[in-house]
């Protein structure tokens, strides 16, 4: 009997995180399907932008540094980079597969790697895990770190990194500014990647359709081809962030997803060993309880026999 009573509560205890489980897929689920279609959404806006800046390849070719940084200080380079600043980007919580782990290990390595090329390494954390990650394994400082609310991906949010980031490059505060970010390809296909944010290069801008293929436009800039491309720039900067900020959301959530219903599917397993299990032990004491029964009025009806066998002698005897 107490084996069933124990049973009874694992059986209760697995049902309960079952529960929790699948309601984790179901609203992982919602959520991901809300940010991938913001992604695309901002994917062909993105594309857009850098068809436009590839178009400008070839008034941006040929030019020096001292030119480039008058069009828009994002272009100014140094070299070697003293300082890098490093946007990292996990999660707040785990029961996410290994979507943390591995987007914190490339981080580790990135951070060793600066750190002994003699470059100091400053982070903005977006996310709890990260953050408490860099902590433990390195001693590169946190110069900020954030979680995320409900809502995900916020304007709040875009804009803050943005600010940030673009502080501490046009104060001098870092020479480079980096972005460590988990792209999404599918809820099963997640790969961490790092990119570059700051500076911009002119290259960079190019890209395969900038490299001179095909009739060039003319162009007529209002007010001038600086202040667009600097504009352009700016917007392009402030695109990445907000593309690095939805990819990694959209992996952690399909992460979570696919890991939820995995655990569930495991659950259910769990339950049919055990429900077979308690249906066995339940019949393994019904059938102990009905052989003691028999037993005992087997052993009633021999006693009651013998207590008539002996009144009969008695009664022959007198």
């Amino acid at each position: 009997m107490q084996k069933l009573i124990d049973l009874k509560k694992r059986m209760r205890t697995v049902e309960n995180i079952q529960s929790v489980t699948r309601t984790l897929a179901t609203v992982s689920s919602a959520k991901l399907s809300r940010t991938r279609r913001r992604a695309a959404g901002l994917r062909e806006y993105a594309q857009e932008m850098r068809d436009i800046l590839h178009q400008q390849q070839r008034y941006l070719s040929g030019t020096d540094a001292a030119a480039l940084a008058a069009i828009s200080p994002f272009f100014v380079t140094h070299e070697p980079a003293r300082t890098v600043t490093l946007l990292f980007i996990t999660g707040d919580r785990g029961m996410c597969g290994n979507y943390n782990q591995a987007a914190s290990r490339l981080a580790l390595g990135f951070i060793e790697k600066r750190q002994e090329a003699g470059a100091a390494v400053a982070v903005i954390a977006k996310g709890a895990k990260g953050e408490r990650y860099l902590r433990r394994k390195t001693d590169a400082q946190v110069v900020f770190a954030d979680g995320w609310t409900r809502a995900g991906v916020t304007t709040e949010d875009v804009e803050g990194l943005y600010a940030l980031a673009t502080e501490r490059f046009l104060s001098g505060q870092a020479d480079e500014i980096w972005a460590l970010y988990t792209r999404f390809y599918s809820p099963l296909k997640r790969v961490p990647r790092l990119v570059k944010l700051l500076p911009v290069a002119a290259e960079r801008l190019a890209g395969a359709a900038g490299d001179g293929a095909g009739p060039a436009l003319a162009w007529s800039y209002e007010p001038d081809f600086g202040s667009v491309v600097d504009e352009l720039v700016s917007q392009f900067v402030h695109i990445q962030i907000e593309d690095v900020l939805l990819e990694s959301y959209a992996s952690e959530q399909g992460a979570r997803m696919v890991t939820m219903e995995e655990a569930t599917e495991r659950a259910d397993r769990s339950l049919h060993e055990m429900r077979m299990r308690y249906n066995r032990l339940r019949r393994e004491s019904i059938t102990t309880d009905l052989i003691s029964v028999l037993f005992a009025s087997q052993m009633r009806s021999d006693e009651e026999a013998d207590d008539r066998a002996a009144a009969d002698e008695t009664v022959g005897a007198g």
